[in-house]
């Protein structure tokens, strides 16, 4: 155990260059699996989904009212005083069938019944006016869902109109985590020892993977040996989709992960460009992903916030969520380091009308207090610097209507 002296080694994307490079450096193998429609909500359609009948299947009635004979009006409005139920007309309800020999529907609010006799106040504009044709609501082999779009409640419920049963949707992504470190043990150990850190990554990895519709693994704490670490990344590379390791400094004695990947395999970033999680990583082992993530915890949430949700996405053909961006008032003055954007964690609040922003120091607050205060991101490019009382750009984490009143 000795001194490593830190060199930075090759480009230091910012967050957003960070994460295009990653979309554009992915090449899954993506797989499929056969659903009933009960578990298809939310999933990704592997194929377009086409249906498996028509819909109707016989003229139906798009409004209550009565079915006529189109012929019937040919010379204007005919003498309805006589006409008999079953033979002139039919009552025709909404979503009903609508028998091939009456082709037209008048709306119920547009005939009378006097003394049992039927008087039309509104003749019918055209032949088969408020009926849908065989066809018309589902067509023949017609495209339901299309392939990479996710199926949504109201999808669903057009499968089932269309005659599907079951969909071939993209398998959830397989993710294996690497928790890598001498230091660290288990967060489900019921005795701390007081020279050990607990991992608790891990269990945070998994709600982040529940969200983004993965299955994660992760394997027993790997100590801090290449040789271990080569095993357990080779166990990884052949189960996983994309492997997730605690890929350290390369500044600490014992940051092995990055030296031996760059033999084993190829690193392509070494660090980033921007804090917090700077010392996230990106390489390819075995022809499989690999996301090196920051050992503390608010670096590693950032990066499964930012990086592993683009990899989920480009994995799911799906394009990024869209973020909410609100104007705030910054209560704070901070300029950005010269060498790394920053990322930073604040509160916005309502007050005067107006939102506001509080810079959350996540090494000045413990974790639980700054989880639960902040509520957006204000991301600042490297050198830059706020300016108490200016408005800058805030990314909502949470939907505009929890940002509360001071």
């Amino acid at each position: 155990m000795g001194y490593r002296e830190y060199i930075e080694k090759g480009p230091m994307p910012t967050r957003d260059d960070m994460k295009s490079f990653l979309r554009q450096k992915m090449n899954f193998n993506r797989r499929y699996e056969e659903v009933d429609l009960y578990q298809a909500a939310e999933r990704v359609a592997f194929e377009d989904i086409k249906a498996q009948t028509v819909l109707p299947k016989q003229p139906v009635s798009k409004m209550d009212g009565i079915g006529v004979k189109f012929a019937d009006f040919a010379n204007g409005m005919p003498d309805t005083s006589s006409w008999i139920e079953g033979k002139e007309f039919i009552f025709a309800n909404t979503g009903c069938v609508v028998p091939f020999e009456y082709d037209t529907v008048i709306l119920i609010e547009d005939v009378r019944f006097e003394d049992g006799k039927l008087k039309i106040l509104q003749m019918p504009a055209k032949k088969g006016q408020l009926i849908d044709p065989v066809g018309s609501l589902i067509g023949e082999d017609e495209v339901l869902v299309y392939k990479n779009e996710k199926i949504t409640p109201p999808l669903l419920g057009l499968l089932a109109s269309g005659g599907v049963k079951k969909v071939k949707v993209v398998a959830r992504p397989k993710i294996v985590f690497l928790p890598t470190g001498d230091e660290l043990v288990s967060w489900q150990n019921t005795d701390y020892p007081a020279d050990k850190n607990v991992e608790s990554n891990s269990i945070m990895l998994y709600g982040f993977a529940q969200q983004y519709q993965a299955d994660l693994k992760v394997y027993p704490i790997v100590p801090d040996d290449k040789q271990k670490i080569k095993e357990a990344l080779t166990k990884a590379s052949c189960e996983a989709d994309v492997i997730l390791i605690n890929a350290g400094s390369s500044k600490g004695t014992k940051d092995f992960t990055l030296d031996l990947l760059e033999v084993e395999g190829e690193v392509l970033v070494y660090e980033l460009g921007c804090r917090p999680g700077k010392h996230s990583s990106f390489s390819v082992f075995n022809n499989k992903p690999v996301l090196g993530i920051a050992g503390p915890p608010n670096g590693a949430e950032l990066a499964m916030r930012f990086y592993l949700k683009s990899i989920v996405d480009e994995y799911y053909n799906q394009a990024e969520d869209t973020v909410i961006k609100i104007s705030a008032i910054v209560d704070f003055d901070f300029t950005a380091p010269k060498n790394a954007d920053f990322c930073l964690q604040v509160h916005l609040f309502k007050q005067d009308g107006k939102y506001h922003a509080q810079y959350i120091n996540p090494k000045g607050v413990t974790r639980s207090t700054l989880l639960h205060k902040y509520n957006a991101f204000m991301y600042v490019t490297k050198g830059h610097s706020l300016i108490k009382g200016q408005e800058f750009t805030a990314e909502l984490i949470v939907d505009e209507k929890e940002i509360s009143l001071k």
